[in-house]
């Protein structure tokens, strides 16, 4: 699937004075896939085949992110993110969702396991930002007013390939890089973008550890071992304060654990998934 056939797939969600873009496929027990920052739902796009076989499968952009409002003046914090989710699920009549979140999309999952329990019924955390393992120092120079001046587009685009790149295991596909880029690369992208980055605020994680022995659903944690953004110290804490976390280490895989072991994450979330499954049919 290319990019601009997800983005063809998208439907349009109102929550408040502000939008959502989401893709919504298959049938069953739903399932929500979070992105994390600088990419969007294109990011699952290679898992939402085959989840979708027997679940209904949730991706939506985050706030200013993707093809989400990317209007200014509004706050893109991972604490207004958790709520605008919440917000979400309840106008698509979502009860509660298995919630797999990747980088920033794994602290909004965790926020919303922690802060709003009743939504989350599994919860799967990918390589996630957690405790005060973030901002990644690549990003944060983006975040800096003068960069809406000082910085075009195209030059944003260029900056993002690059740091991109270091979270993949082996050299990634020029095609799957614009495709992920492919939001900001417009004047209104690059300023959302700017935006998203200095809305990142670690004390929005850290707040959340005295929380984590409190998360009762079954969770597991998918990591990449060589990942440089996210360390795997921070998945074996998450698995040691989080009761009965399940942790799998990605070998050869980086940040972007979807794309370095595709085959690999695939199995490890379908054999999360299809418990709950199997667990209704018998």
């Amino acid at each position: 699937m290319t990019w601009r056939q997800f983005q063809a797939a998208q439907r349009l969600a109102t929550i408040g004075d502000r939008f959502l873009s989401y893709v919504d496929q298959g049938a069953g027990n739903p399932v929500i896939l979070l992105h994390g920052i600088p990419t969007w739902g294109y990011l699952w796009h290679g898992v939402l085949p085959t989840l979708a076989e027997r679940h209904r499968v949730l991706v939506p952009d985050l706030l200013g992110f993707g093809y989400s409002d990317r209007s200014d003046r509004f706050d893109r914090s991972i604490a207004v993110q958790a709520d605008a989710i919440e917000r979400w699920m309840i106008e698509l009549r979502v009860e509660s969702a298995t919630v797999v979140g990747h980088d920033i999309g794994g602290g909004v999952a965790l926020r919303l396991a922690t802060l709003a329990p009743r939504r989350v019924s599994r919860l799967c955390l990918i390589d996630t930002v957690c405790y005060d393992s973030w901002p990644s120092e690549m990003l944060l120079p983006l975040g800096r007013p003068e960069s809406s001046r000082k910085l075009s587009a195209p030059g944003a685009v260029r900056l993002l390939r690059r740091a991109l790149a270091d979270g993949f295991a082996s050299h990634p596909d020029p095609d799957l890089l614009d495709g992920l880029v492919a939001p900001y690369a417009t004047e209104v992208g690059k300023l959302s973008l700017i935006r998203n980055v200095a809305a990142l605020n670690t004390n929005h994680t850290t707040e959340l550890t005295p929380h984590l022995p409190q998360i009762a659903v079954p969770t597991f944690i998918l990591w990449g071992e060589d990942d440089r953004f996210q360390p795997v110290r921070y998945a074996e804490r998450l698995a040691n304060d989080i009761p009965g976390a399940r942790l799998y280490r990605v070998e050869r895989a980086r940040h972007f654990v979807m794309f370095d072991r595709p085959d690999e994450v695939r199995r490890r979330l379908r054999g999360f998934l299809d418990i709950d499954v199997e667990a209704r049919a018998a």
